[in-house]
C-alpha cells in the first residue's frame, strides 16, 4: 500500500488485528498465485497497484466521497441496477465474499449448510473486516436463491441497511412486471436516500456511460 490506512480503519471500526491477519494472508496469495508468474504482461502493474489498494486507496477514496455527501450503495450481484445509482452521483461497489472468513460467526445466524459465498460476505461484517460494508448506506441484496433470502434477513438485523430486490426467476410477461416494479421501488428508495430525483437526461447519460463500459467485456 501506498501509505498507512490504519487510522481510517480505525474510524470506520474494523478489527485491526483480524484485519492485518487477512491483508496479509492475501498479499501472500496473491504473490504466489499472480506475482510469481513468468513473462506476466507489463500492463497488470495497474491492476497489481489496483488490488494492492483495495484496503486503502479505494477506501479513502470511498471516505472522503462520502463527506462530500455522496451516497455509496454495496451491492451483491450485477442485477442491481447501477444506472440508477450513478444517475444520483452515487458510487456502486461490491462487497467482500471471497474468503473464508468468519463461518463460524455467520453459522449463529444461518444454517450450517449454507453455501460458502453466503458465509463469507456475512463472516466479513461479523468479524469486522470488511471496510466496504462500513463505508456503505445502504446494501442490495437480491433473491436469487433461497440461501440468500434468509440470509439477507439476518444481515439486515445484524447492519439495519439491506434493501433486498425481488428477481424473478421465469422470462414471464409478471416476471417481467413484477421486476419493474422492483426497480422503481429501488430507485424510490434511492431518492429517498439522497434526498433529490433522477431525472431522465441524468439516467440517459449513465445508461451510455455503463453501455460503453460493458462493451469491452463482451468482445
Amino acid at each position: 500500500m501506498s501509505k498507512n490506512y490504519t487510522s481510517m480503519w480505525k474510524e470506520l471500526g474494523l478489527d485491526l488485528d483480524k484485519h492485518e491477519i487477512l491483508l496479509n494472508t492475501l498479499s501472500e496469495f496473491y504473490k504466489n498465485i499472480y506475482l510469481s508468474q513468468k513473462n506476466r504482461p507489463e500492463g497488470m502493474k495497474y491492476f497489481d497497484f489496483v488490488i494492492s489498494e483495495a484496503h486503502g486507496l479505494r477506501i479513502e477514496e470511498l471516505v472522503e466521497a462520502k463527506k462530500e455527501g455522496r451516497k455509496v450503495i454495496g451491492a451483491f450481484c450485477v442485477y442491481v441496477p447501477e444506472e440508477l445509482i450513478l444517475a444520483l452521483d452515487g458510487i456502486c461497489v461490491g462487497l467482500c465474499a471471497g474468503a473464508e472468513i468468519g463461518f463460524d460467526e455467520a453459522e449463529k445466524y444461518i444454517p450450517r449448510n449454507s453455501c460458502p459465498l453466503i458465509k463469507a460476505f456475512m463472516g466479513f461484517e461479523l468479524t469486522n473486516v470488511c471496510p466496504y460494508v462500513k463505508c456503505c448506506d445502504i446494501l442490495v441484496g437480491e433473491t436469487t436463491c433461497d440461501g440468500k433470502k434468509k440470509a439477507y434477513e439476518s444481515f439486515h438485523e445484524i447492519t439495519g441497511r439491506v434493501h433486498v430486490m425481488e428477481v424473478p426467476h421465469t422470462k414471464t410477461k409478471e416476471a417481467r412486471e413484477l421486476y419493474l416494479k422492483e426497480v422503481e421501488k429501488f430507485k424510490e428508495k434511492l431518492e429517498d436516500l439522497a434526498g433529490k430525483k433522477i431525472t431522465l437526461e441524468t439516467l440517459k447519460k449513465e445508461l451510455l456511460f455503463l453501455t460503453k463500459k460493458e462493451r469491452p467485456l463482451q468482445d
